[in-house]
């Protein structure tokens, strides 16, 4: 697995190569790059989006190298601010840009959103936060927190339909259940998970089930076990995260434990036996054991500045 530290490269900012094995978190390479924000493993090779690392611009970047870090590209512009976000299908490279509100294809072509949301302070413009190929891999999924919606495009980027989550709740991150049919998000500025039948290249909007009420707390992150029978999501603020038992559209609290740090912004699970989570403002990394779909007791912290995104195989 690679974990991602948002920092400069003085102040160990990079890619780090990683395993575990359940005795520790052994790191195996180094990568220095400047300030990582999100990443993610396809065709042997991993992409990666850094935060502003041009001198004379503040967009984005985006590089893609061999998984032991050879081969490595030159730094694209990603045609936005504070790309937070991307997917691979094949030779695309599909990137959204959280501060500029759009969405783009390999660096050149980009598509802006429109409009705002109902909280005022974090919806005054649209903020796209992710980006999943669809199933059949002929279509693009986006999130935008701006503006509550969950937008479809064709892989030319022109837009076949929209969905919405309720107003306010800031829609961030999405998967697909196992089986295709269902795509679950994870919101930010409410705590919730919220759930879309998929239908003929459209999403229909069915339900959305709290996580919790406490004061400062925000959605991050959203995974799922490879059985497809549980989801889990991280909540900053709050610092915990939870296990909800998936069957279709019906969701079900099973579990909620402290995350062991500060600020949970991303997680992955490892083969369904560990579950690694990145503490962006403790600047530690935790791990557990997962049996049966549920959290199980922490195994260890490692230190590492400001751990952004924890991509895996498949992941």
């Amino acid at each position: 697995m690679y974990i991602l530290s948002c920092e400069k490269p003085e102040k160990g900012g990079g890619v780090y190569r990683c395993e575990t094995d359940g005795n520790g978190l052994k790191i195996n390479a180094y990568l220095p790059c400047d300030r990582p924000m999100y990443a993610v493993r396809a065709g042997g090779r991993l992409h990666v989006l850094l935060r502003a690392p041009f001198a004379d611009s503040e967009n984005s970047g985006c590089f893609s190298c061999a998984e032991d870090f050879s081969e490595k590209t030159e730094v694209r512009d990603t045609l936005g601010k504070v790309a937070c976000h991307l997917c691979v299908i094949g030779e695309d490279v599909y990137v959204a840009n959280y501060i500029s509100g759009n969405i783009v294809k390999n660096c050149k072509k980009a598509v802006a959103h429109t409009g705002r949301g109902a909280n005022e302070r974090r919806q005054e413009a649209p903020h796209t936060h992710c980006v999943i190929p669809s199933p059949c891999g002929k279509f693009i999924l986006c999130t935008d927190l701006g503006t509550d919606a969950l937008y479809i495009y064709d892989r030319e980027l022109n837009r076949r339909s929209t969905a919405g989550v309720p107003a306010g709740y800031g829609i961030r991150h999405i998967l697909f259940s196992k089986d295709g049919k269902y795509v679950y998000a994870v919101n930010e500025l409410v705590p919730s998970v919220s759930v879309f039948e998929w239908q003929n290249a459209g999403a229909r909007y069915l339900n959305t089930v709290k996580l919790t009420d406490a004061a400062g707390a925000t959605g991050a992150a959203i995974r799922r076990s490879e059985d497809g029978k549980f989801l889990y999501c991280s909540v900053r603020g709050e610092n915990t995260l939870y296990v909800l038992r998936a069957e279709g559209e019906n969701l079900s609290e099973v579990q909620k434990t402290d995350c062991g740090g500060d600020g949970p912004r991303d997680f992955n699970i490892i083969e369904d036996k560990f579950l690694v989570c990145c503490n962006e403002n403790s600047d530690n990394v935790t791990v557990f054991t997962l049996q049966n779909g549920r959290i199980g007791g922490l195994l260890y912290k490692q230190e590492l500045p400001s751990p952004l995104c924890c991509t895996a195989e498949g992941r």
